[in-house]
């Protein structure tokens, strides 16, 4: 909290006490009758009260999580136990939220009186964010004193991307033996038909089928694929983000993770996310509404940190469950990504990547496909330039094909994912994919 004199209080001054200078050195009272006014402005601007002060009281937000584009209420309350003539409340957003209106109010407040001020926000991109300042300035009646005030808002709110309703879960190889949605390849008690054969020694009475027993004239069993559960962990790439506003590779990973994470939790899967950036952030395998919440939070609260290449952690494989699939949506562009994928798959974990199609538009810069970063083209290219733009093309393709195939000799599954259509047909197309993969393995 600061307060100062203002610029009137000073021409005030200068004006009024000047004239009164003046008239003793000229002996005239002509001087003294023109500074007069100004001398009164600061008497009675003195009796009125000096530092009128506002304060906060309260500081809410209208919802704690919302998606892209839904609008957030900034609400609070104001008070003072004395006359505020003039008050400006200002409030600092950053760039991921986008005022409706103006971020800026004026007013005054009677005493001992409360008066509400509520400003209308724009969630723009994913993420955790909220407003970080709020400015109160008040003056007295005739603007001569000023106390300002900033005041820190630590309410937060979590954006979602707008992720897709699943139906399709991730094909798995290993389950769990506890009950689920996934079906297994073993025969047992469960949902889904496994085939129809006579009857043999030792198995149970209840499996017996009377209907299909009385057809056929011998006594018939019914076998049947349990439906159980596995462990999922969902491998983020925040080494490097590709792309410009929100066409960008980590906003696919999160949105597909996000709609994954929901999807398997609702099939009693466990999930649990392994974040690789300039570190390594862990969060084991859980089941239920919680465990949702914090891998929810985790990954909206992801951030890419570049540059720190030689300040990598190793990945904790020791401490990932047995039997369970990673599964990563990544560019595969990070060199420290595809080598902790390929130390996953040597530890037995069956690893699938959904590899977001890049397209490299614009010529590129020294370095550029080491960072992701592309230049958009422009209308004005020249024939060198568009050139260049092809060739760059051609060799991010060639690499992306190149690493392809590294990963899948390496028993690693890469599936392109076009970003532009709805994930539910890249995982239904998977089952096949997964299908002809593991019988070549």
């Amino acid at each position: 909290m600061s307060q100062h004199l203002t610029s009137r209080f000073w021409l005030c001054a200068v004006l009024g006490w000047g004239s009164v200078l003046l008239a003793v050195l000229v002996k005239e009272v002509e001087p003294l009758a023109l500074g007069l006014p100004f001398i009164w402005a600061l008497v009675f601007s003195f009796v009125d009260g000096w530092w009128p002060h506002a304060s906060i009281d309260e500081i809410t937000l209208s919802s704690i999580r919302i998606v892209e584009g839904d609008k957030l209420m900034l609400s609070m309350v104001l008070s003072s136990s004395r006359p505020v003539p003039w008050f400006e409340v200002e409030v600092q957003v950053p760039a991921l939220l986008t005022p409706v209106g103006t971020l800026r109010t004026v007013g005054s407040l009677p005493a001992n009186t409360v008066r509400p001020v509520n400003i209308e926000l724009v969630a723009n991109r994913w993420g955790v964010t909220g407003p970080q300042w709020i400015t109160i300035v008040g003056r007295d009646r005739l603007g001569m004193t000023e106390r300002v005030q900033h005041v820190a808002v630590a309410n937060r709110v979590r954006v979602h991307p707008p992720t897709e309703r699943l139906t399709s879960l991730i094909p798995l190889e290993k389950t769990r033996q506890v009950t689920g949605d996934h079906r297994s390849t073993r025969r047992g008690g469960g949902t889904e038909l496994a085939e129809v054969r006579p009857y043999r020694s030792g198995d149970p009475v209840r499996m017996i089928h009377s209907r299909l027993s009385a057809r056929r004239g011998t006594p018939m069993v019914l076998e049947r694929h349990p439906d159980q559960s596995a462990d999922i962990v969902i491998f983020v790439d925040s080494v490097q983000d590709i792309g410009a506003g929100l066409e960008t590779s980590l906003r696919w990973t999160v949105t597909a993770a996000i709609a994954l994470t929901q999807r398997h939790l609702r099939s009693m899967d466990r999930v649990g996310v392994l974040d690789r950036g300039a570190g390594v952030r862990w969060l084991p395998p859980e089941l239920g509404r919680r465990a949702l919440h914090n891998i929810v939070d985790a990954l909206l609260s992801t951030v890419v940190l570049q540059g720190r290449a030689g300040d990598q952690q190793t990945v904790p494989v020791a401490r990932i469950p047995r039997g369970a699939t990673v599964f990563c949506v990544s560019p595969l562009i990070s060199t420290v990504v595809r080598q902790d994928l390929v130390v996953l798959r040597r530890r037995g974990h069956e690893v699938i990547v959904i590899q977001p199609e890049m397209r490299v538009s614009g010529a590129q810069g020294p370095g550029a496909a080491g960072s992701g970063i592309s230049a958009p083209s422009g209308l004005g290219q020249t024939g060198q330039d568009r050139s260049g733009s092809m060739l760059a093309e051609r060799v991010f393709r060639v690499g992306n094909e190149v690493t392809r195939r590294s990963l899948t000799e390496q028993g690693i599954v890469v599936i392109p994912w076009n970003p532009n259509e709805p994930l539910e047909p890249t995982l239904q197309r998977m089952g096949q994919h997964l299908g002809r993969f593991r019988s070549k393995v």
